[in-house]
């Protein structure tokens, strides 16, 4: 619980995708579409449902004996809180979803879990929030049920609120310790003006500081978010699908959507200038460098979201010149992160580079190494083999990551369709990759990574 700047670890390394073609759909007679392609990317049995009132569910048969993944994510994150003072909400009620329901009190519900094993979690991100866990095949009803009360009847006193809310400003206080925190707090605020994205997952502290005074604003957030429109349930494992459905249907399938409906939230007006910021760190701690631009929303209708992808992966990946250069062989540098960051709306791809010790005075010499392998990409497109092998790495982690376990197919299976909302998205995303040509990367890099849309920050320790 509470895991709010780490969105599960699995989307998070970038696309990580399989072998793909074309799928067609049929019903099953209950009004389900069941996947009956054999050579889609995802070719274990699956079939997606959508009940009456929005709530969609993906299912999948895993050969998980006994075990049954389970993942209910709701499309809320920070991305959502538009309103002023209110920021950190969607975390804040990831919390709060623990604290019992009108039959239950919290630890009554945690009982449920601890009781028949279940491995239970959840974490909030900029644009959802998800409740996952593990559950053996025959304990799944008691867990559906569970999290059908939690969903449609929560419940808890004032004096909860306040409990929980002293819990997150703590998190809150323990996140700020880490100079990676600050960066990115300082980092989403100068790049975004308008756009909710300007803020972190945890929200800004003097909100925090008021969240025990907040009692009545928090209902009105869970009717607008929490609503079997906005809400998918995963299961994957040992299942049958007729059983599985009807048990969905059975805990949820009554469930109605309130009248209020989500916010609107402020589009980002288009960056025109470069914008920079130093910051001090309150102890010494080694210099970081981050270097962002302003980048299209995740999607698999073009192949931008895959030029990213490969983009990164040739050039600023371990195996890259970059990294050859100023990390192993001159040593400036501890680690480089330049991982796409999959987004509903624009968002940031972020070169981050921490500096070693011989390389803190190098300020300058390394924000242009990062520079010039822009311009470079702009101006030369990457070599066929350079990139064939990028598309490689890609189809390897894949094969490698999402079916490792119930959980991380689960995983990767919610992440996407938060994105968009059907079993196809996973065989596009690779489509995409393998479509990416070198003149689309040079067409990415001329488009978006330029000096106006860039936006750095560079953090120092205290000096002692």
């Amino acid at each position: 619980m509470g895991k709010s700047r780490l969105f599960y670890g699995l989307a998070s390394v970038g696309l990580i995708l399989l072998v793909a073609c074309s799928k067609k759909s049929a019903t099953n007679g209950t009004g389900a579409n069941v996947n009956v392609a054999p050579k889609g990317i995802l070719t274990l049995p699956h079939e997606t449902t959508t009940l009456e009132n929005g709530l969609k569910v993906f299912l999948v048969k895993y050969p998980s004996t006994g075990v049954v993944a389970y993942q209910l994510g709701v499309r809320v994150g920070s991305r959502n809180e538009v309103e002023a003072g209110k920021s950190g909400f969607a975390h804040f009620f990831e919390h709060l979803m623990f604290r019992g329901t009108k039959t239950l009190s919290s630890q009554e519900f945690g009982a449920i879990y601890t009781e028949n094993g279940v491995s239970y979690n959840a974490w909030t991100w900029y644009d959802m929030t998800n409740y996952h866990g593990e559950v053996a095949s025959r304990y799944l009803d008691k867990i559906l049920a569970a999290e059908a009360d939690r969903f449609q009847n929560l419940d808890f006193t004032e004096a909860a609120l306040k409990a929980e809310a002293g819990a997150v400003l703590g998190e809150y206080l323990k996140s700020a310790s880490d100079p990676g925190f600050l960066m990115e707090e300082t980092m989403q605020e100068l790049a975004y003006k308008s756009h909710t994205y300007g803020h972190t997952t945890m929200g800004y502290k003097a909100d925090i500081e008021q969240y025990p005074n907040r009692y009545q604003d928090v209902w009105p957030f869970f009717k607008r978010y929490y609503r079997p429109s906005n809400v998918r349930i995963v299961l994957v494992g040992d299942i049958e699908f007729d059983k599985a459905l009807e048990l969905v249907r059975a805990k949820f399938g009554a469930w109605e959507n309130p009248a209020d409906q989500p916010q609107a939230v402020t589009p980002e007006p288009e960056q025109t200038s470069e914008r920079s910021r130093v910051v001090e760190f309150p102890s010494p701690t080694p210099t970081r460098i981050g270097i962002a631009y302003k980048v299209p929303a995740f999607g698999t209708q073009n192949v931008e979201s895959a030029a990213l992808k490969l983009l990164v992966d040739v050039y600023f990946s371990e195996t890259s010149e970059f990294q050859k250069t100023y990390r192993f062989e001159k040593g400036w540098l501890d680690s480089v992160s330049a991982t796409p960051l999959e987004t509903v709306d624009p968002g940031l791809w972020k070169v981050e580079l921490i500096l070693s010790d011989s390389g803190k005075d190098k300020e300058a010499e390394l924000k242009q190494a990062v520079f010039d392998v822009i311009a470079k990409i702009q101006s030369s497109p990457a070599d066929a083999a350079e990139l064939a092998a990028a598309k490689t790495r890609s189809r390897n982690a894949a094969l490698t990551r999402w079916f490792s376990a119930p959980d991380a197919l689960a995983g990767q299976i919610n992440w996407y369709t938060n994105f968009e909302a059907d079993f196809a998205v996973l065989d596009r995303l690779f489509q995409r990759i393998d479509e990416v040509q070198p003149s689309d990367v040079v067409a990415f890099a001329k488009k978006y990574l330029v000096a106006a849309k860039r936006t750095t920050v560079t953090l120092r320790g205290k000096v002692q």
